[in-house]
């Protein structure tokens, strides 16, 4: 039974289907429900942006090593209640958004010291007693924390006791987003370390300012209520009058007001606590938060600040109402760019931010309240999950977030009913909300709800002419030999971003001669065929190239680039090699978390030429994607052998069977991927499926011939 399977499906499926659902725990956040903000990837770009919201981890750095257990870890901020709400407190495993620096976790703006010298905004202050910890989990943590590009705060020098707080040290503390008291045995012996957590309470005020707390060697009953030796250094203080009461008073307050959130508690682990491990865990917390608040845009958009302008001034940036703006154009128009931008510069104010992105592509199916459940995963930051319909969502939504003050981005809406299950009323978010919602229909951004809507036209010729240039000269203008070229070139692109940027990079270190040779084939396509000036791109793509830019347009968007090397690679090929062509000529961006994106249009091309070739006929299709037509495929028998890759979603609420034959038949099937839970997939064969991982294994055992375990 085993060799007849194996014969029929050919054994590099089973691998096909390890690697996606392990390539899916890593890396893909296109799925409802996942407490990430960046999620889609389809990003109308005026010059090539690329969406990254991913929490898919941070690079090893160099910490104490070991295996490790679960280091206690949530955290909240300054104030005592460790319900939901931001501002009392952060939900266990998941600290609260911060306004992060676009891209990430990188401290890119600059101040200048009193001495001259430029130093970054700093994002995490590190307080802590120097001798009990610095040679340490600070040092651990400082190190880390610089790695990853994330500006970091922490004094080398000795402190001594009685110095006025320096501006320098209060600077630090006022910019960051993050702020981590290190609570250690003899941290409130220090002066300086109670007058830092005294001015960290009174930061939390601002909002996306939060605590962290680590309890190190010390219980955070010690640090809450003074007791043991936070209580011999408190009557030291007294003793020796080293300040007045009151102010001592400010210090055992804040340490009470600190002591209350829930922060990591590696003090009960006692000697056993693992550094290393926990280092790790912080360190992925930390850079994930950071950047979440704002999206990455390209550097070679043209032309976006009168938009961007005209439409802040439509949301209203002093205004404390309630705001739903609406901005339409045609597709590769730039509308996600502009939006993103918008986005960011909102975001620092905005303690709640949630970016639901390809509304029109993830609606699809039960999209809807995987959208949902996103939106409210992201505000309330812990996961959301116990949703069964859409009408359900729409009440948690209308309860749940009805008092947070939330920047949402809903970015290419297709359907208005889109907008009512996710913020139909203005009244389901809290006062001072700002929505920003980006369609190809103005239709349907003409309702009741939405203030106003802005119209984003193409590029005027200079603008054009610039964005070709960038692409296709890697400057801001055309060389002087190549000015008529140019100018047809943006003829033919209309004013529209995408296509001057892809046609631009295909003419990239091209000969006039080529210039001439494609320019003409782009002037014979009508000029409303968008989409067939596109596909010129592709045809001058290998064959190689081109499965692999329909893998990527029907399966692969917001995939780890490493691993699709890996699932590509084969002897005497060098998929590296080939995605980095796709990549210069625009066809993919590989964004900052080393994911692959495609535009949407660029996206329905590649989908469109695949039902094309099969005439339509889904059992000749080599991709199906699909997942409803995917399993309308299992069920039939004959026929299929043409199917290369298949997607099947799993829905745990309904039961799924397949037939031997029904596999049998897809002899060409190169991988499965499936999303979702095994536990309602049955077959009435048995199945050999090789390291598959415990939690997608069929519950019902007899369906299992054998089970090679993770490696």
């Amino acid at each position: 039974m085993i060799s007849e399977l194996f014969s029929s499906l050919a054994a590099p499926v089973f691998a096909a289907v390890l690697f996606l659902f392990f390539l899916k725990s890593r890396s893909r956040e296109i799925n409802g429900g996942e407490a990430s903000s960046n999620a889609a990837r389809n990003d109308g770009t005026a010059g090539g942006a690329s969406s990254t919201h991913s929490s898919t981890g941070v690079p090893e750095t160099a910490t104490s090593a070991g295996p490790a257990k679960d280091a206690a870890a949530t955290d909240g901020t300054a104030g005592g209640d460790s319900g939901a709400h931001s501002s009392t407190g952060v939900p266990e495993n998941e600290m609260a958004t911060t306004s992060g620096t676009a891209g990430g976790a990188s401290g890119t703006h600059t101040s200048t010291e009193g001495d001259g010298t430029a130093t970054c905004e700093y994002e995490v202050f590190l307080s802590f007693r120097g001798p009990d910890t610095r040679a340490g989990i600070t040092n651990y943590l400082y190190t880390g924390l610089t790695d990853l590009g994330i500006c970091t705060f922490k004094d080398d020098e000795d402190l001594r006791e009685g110095e006025e707080f320096a501006p320098k040290l209060l600077r630090a503390i006022m910019q960051s987003k993050i702020l981590v008291p290190i609570f250690s045995k003899n941290y409130a012996s220090s002066v300086w370390c109670l007058k830092e957590a005294a001015q960290m309470v009174e930061c939390t005020k601002i909002e996306g300012r939060k605590i962290v707390p680590i309890f190190y060697d010390v219980a955070p009953v010690e640090v809450r209520y003074q007791t043991g030796g936070y209580k011999e250094a408190f009557l030291l203080h007294e003793k020796k009058k080293r300040r007045d009461e009151k102010t001592i008073g400010e210090w055992k307050a804040a340490l009470s007001a600190v002591g209350e959130i829930k922060g990591w508690d590696l003090h009960k682990e006692g000697e056993n606590r693992r550094e290393g491990e926990f280092v790790k865990k912080f360190l992925r917390r930390v850079f994930n938060e950071l950047k979440k608040a704002s999206l990455v845009v390209s550097d070679n958009f043209v032309g976006v600040d009168k938009h961007v302008d005209a439409i802040m001034e439509k949301i209203g940036t002093k205004t404390s109402e309630t705001r739903i703006i609406g901005i339409h154009g045609m597709g590769g128009i730039g509308k996600t760019t502009i939006a993103k931008v918008i986005y960011n510069k909102f975001s620092h104010d905005f303690e709640n931010c949630c970016f639901l992105g390809d509304v029109r592509e993830r609606s699809k199916g039960n999209g809807i309240q995987c959208l949902q459940k996103q939106l409210i995963s992201n505000i309330l930051k812990r996961e959301c999950t116990d949703i069964n319909d859409i009408h359900e969502g729409i009440q948690t939504i209308k309860v749940m977030l009805s008092n947070k003050r939330v920047l949402l981005l809903l970015d290419d809406v297709e359907e208005a009913n889109h907008i009512d299950a996710l913020v139909c009323k203005r009244d389901w978010l809290g006062k001072g909300s700002k929505i920003i919602i980006t369609s190809r229909r103005i239709d349907v951004l003409k309702v009741p709800e939405v203030d106003d809507c802005y119209e984003l036209t193409g590029m005027n010729r200079d603008q054009s002419l610039q964005l070709l240039s960038k692409h296709a000269f890697r400057r801001d203008s055309p060389s002087d030999e190549y000015i008529n070229q140019s100018n047809r070139a943006i003829d033919i692109a209309g004013g529209l971003p995408l296509a001057l940027e892809v046609i631009g990079s295909l003419l990239y270190c091209t000969k006039k001669e080529m210039w001439e040779a494609t320019l003409k084939m782009l002037e014979s396509v009508p000029h409303d065929k968008i989409q067939s000036k596109l596909k010129i791109s592709y045809d001058a793509l290998n064959l190689r190239q081109q499965h692999m830019f329909l893998d990527i347009a029907c399966f692969f968007i917001g995939y780890d680039k490493d691993i699709l090397v890996l699932f590509w690679d084969e002897p005497n090929f060098y998929p590296e090699v080939a995605m980095e062509d796709l990549h210069n000529k625009s066809l993919i961006k590989i964004n900052e978390d080393n994911e692959v994106w495609m535009h949407d249009l660029l996206r329905d091309l590649g989908r469109e030429m695949v039902r094309e070739k099969s005439c339509m006929n889904i059992e000749k299709q080599s991709r199906v994607w699909d997942h409803k037509q995917g399993f309308d495929l299992l069920r039939k028998h004959k026929g299929k052998k043409e199917v290369e890759a298949l997607h099947l979603k799993l829905d745990h609420q309904q039961q799924y069977w397949f037939t031997y034959e029904g596999l049998e038949s897809l002899s060409g099937l190169r991988f499965l991927d499936v999303e979702g839970s095994m536990e309602n997939f049955h077959a009435e064969e048995r199945l050999c499926w090789h390291d598959s991982p415990s939690n997608v294994l069929p519950t019902n055992e007899n369906s299992i011939i054998g089970r090679d375990g993770p490696t």
